[in-house]
């Protein structure tokens, strides 16, 4: 049963946050179980430009003496949590609060994220044709209700995410669509079988929403949007609406000796000010990469703050403007690119966040091995220097389409503050070619819903992947089908060479593709990228072995971290 009525606890947080000057973590010592690290074999997943080869291996032990057992670890949240069924939503507030109480079948290792390892699985094995993985399930792993895991535990979730039931949304079943079926030979074996080669298909299994739920919940249920059940180092202790998530310890943890915390306590803060007031007091030990510090929010906290550890990470996420194609004038693919002819990605980067994000250039992530060359790149349409050229380029296209004046539109933006600073600088831009702007701000869930029931003329959106890998970056915003292109641009020659690049195992051949690839998405403009997202976590020393991930998504487990006291 959920708690979700504690006004108390709203009063006495928030009192806390405003008042007082210093506040040690909340700790409830237990006695320190005998740490034994779990040990794992390697395995042999195929290796990519933006991935070392992985290597199955268990959780590095501390140091003896190191790690101390006890404390709980505060963080905080942004967003208010729209339900837990995380095979059917990508939003912050619906994984991480209670990332902790589940385990995927395999994971990036949080200590170092160019590898991959086992988390359920023990260990696996890829065949010689690429087709076929078989994993072996760790022994002794128990759901929190005291049921022992088996393999169709995990076909189960896995089913659900690739094949959903009919009348589910599953956001990621267009990244499972090479596989052909998904056995469980016995208890703890778990073998899936590809249509094709997919090189990226070990990062799709370890992408951090792929929770292995209980299954009896959703038999029941019908989903898991109100329920918490997993298997994970922590499991629920209470929740309380808009204001916290409180996970507790799991004693029967498959991991002997993990965790180290008694337990991980998320703070829903919405207001920027009492975030970095939390920070301040020590009512949170985290805020991290997704609770949207500035940088000159960070600066000044490292200033007055020396024990205080920050970290800014380039993340696979943007702000972009994504026009509804199945509307005029968007259809047009000439007003597209007078829009992204318009945008001034230098200027975006200073002004969103208070100089926080990165300049929009390119469809992929600044610093990717597969983003086009920079030579390339600079000289593409929208990106060049001096910006006049690109303005004047963008009439002309205006007044071809048959708007010489320009024309009236509304941008729909969601409360996010970078969403939002980002229509209002947009809208400045699209002025320049008399193009007028109507910004309309919506709550987060009603601003969702419009998108996907595509009633919207333009929207700003911050879009975050949750791997750099192409069949990522480049598959679940533009094609068809998926979630995450609610404007439902097609292009059969761009459908065509992703499947060719998801396939190729040869790494020049697939780099190429993916180039040709990106140079459809300029010609066409199906979005324009405004800024490319950078993030700041920021930490008390006090917490130890823990570092931001790849993602916002990453690294909320807090298998390993431990709190020095």
């Amino acid at each position: 049963m959920l708690a979700r009525n504690s006004t108390v606890e709203v009063c006495l947080f928030m009192v806390a946050v405003l008042l007082a000057t210093s506040c040690a973590p909340a700790a409830a010592p237990t006695p320190p179980p005998k740490a034994a690290a779990a040990q794992q074999k390697a395995g042999a997943p195929a290796d990519t430009p933006s991935r070392a080869p992985a290597s199955p291996s268990a959780t590095v032990k501390p140091a003896p003496g190191q790690a101390s057992y006890g404390g709980i670890l505060t963080t905080g949240l942004r967003v208010t949590i729209p339900h837990f069924d995380t095979h059917q939503v990508q939003t912050i507030g619906a994984q991480s609060p209670f990332a902790s109480a589940y385990n995927l079948l395999i994971e990036y290792d949080p200590l170092d994220e160019t590898k991959l390892k086992g988390d359920l699985a023990a260990r696996w094995e890829v065949s010689a044709d690429a087709l076929t993985y078989t994993f072996l399930l760790n022994e002794g792993v128990k759901f929190h209700n005291g049921r022992t895991l088996t393999s169709e535990d995990v076909k189960f979730n896995l089913d659900r995410i690739a094949f959903p039931p009919r009348g589910m949304l599953s956001v990621r079943a267009d990244l499972f669509r090479s596989v052909d079926k998904i056995e469980a030979p016995d208890a703890r074996t778990v073998r899936i079988t590809l249509k094709r080669p997919q090189p990226s298909f070990l990062s799709t299994v370890a992408l951090p929403l792929n929770f292995i739920f209980a299954p009896e919940v959703i038999k029941e249920k019908g989903d898991m949007k109100r329920d918490i059940l997993g298997t994970g180092p922590f499991k629920l202790q209470s929740y309380t609406e808009g204001v916290s998530m409180r996970m507790q310890r799991n004693p029967d943890y498959f991991v002997k000796g993990r965790p180290y915390l008694d337990g991980v306590t998320t703070y829903i803060i919405v207001d920027e000010t009492a975030r970095i007031a939390a920070l301040r007091t020590k009512q949170v030990l985290l805020l991290p990469l997704h609770a949207e510090v500035t940088a000159p929010q960070a600066e000044a906290l490292q200033k007055t703050e020396p024990r205080l550890k920050v970290e800014k990470k380039v993340q696979v996420a943007m702000i972009a403007l994504l026009p509804n194609l199945q509307k005029r004038p968007w259809d047009d693919v000439r007003v597209r690119q007078a829009v992204n002819l318009l945008i001034d990605r230098e200027a975006a980067a200073k002004v969103v966040r208070a100089g926080g994000h990165y300049p929009g250039y390119g469809y992929v992530q600044p610093g990717s091995p597969w983003a086009l060359g920079d030579q390339e790149l600079m000289s593409m349409p929208g990106f060049r220097k001096p910006k006049d050229q690109d303005v004047t380029e963008a009439k002309r296209l205006l007044a071809e389409a048959g708007y010489p004046s320009g024309f009236k539109t509304t941008l729909m933006a969601s409360t996010s503050v970078h969403v939002k600073e980002a229509a209002e600088f947009s809208k400045t831009e699209l002025a320049k070619a008399g193009v007028e702007a109507e910004i309309r701000i919506l709550e987060t869930g009603v601003y969702r819903d419009r998108q996907l029931e595509g009633a919207f003329d333009i929207t700003a959106v911050a879009d975050t992947l949750t791997d750099p890998d192409p069949d990522f970056v480049l598959g679940e915003l533009y094609l068809p089908g998926s979630a995450r292109n609610p404007s439902k641009w097609t292009n059969s020659e761009y459908e065509r060479l992703f499947t060719i690049q998801s396939m190729a195992t040869d790494a020049a051949k697939r780099k190429e593709t993916v180039a040709e690839m990106q140079r459809i998405l300029h010609r066409e403009a199906p979005r324009t990228i405004v800024t490319w997202i950078g993030r700041i976590a920021v930490w008390w020393v006090e917490l130890k072995d823990w570092r931001p991930g790849i993602s916002v998504f990453h690294n909320s487990k807090f298998q390993d971290v431990w709190l020095a006291r």
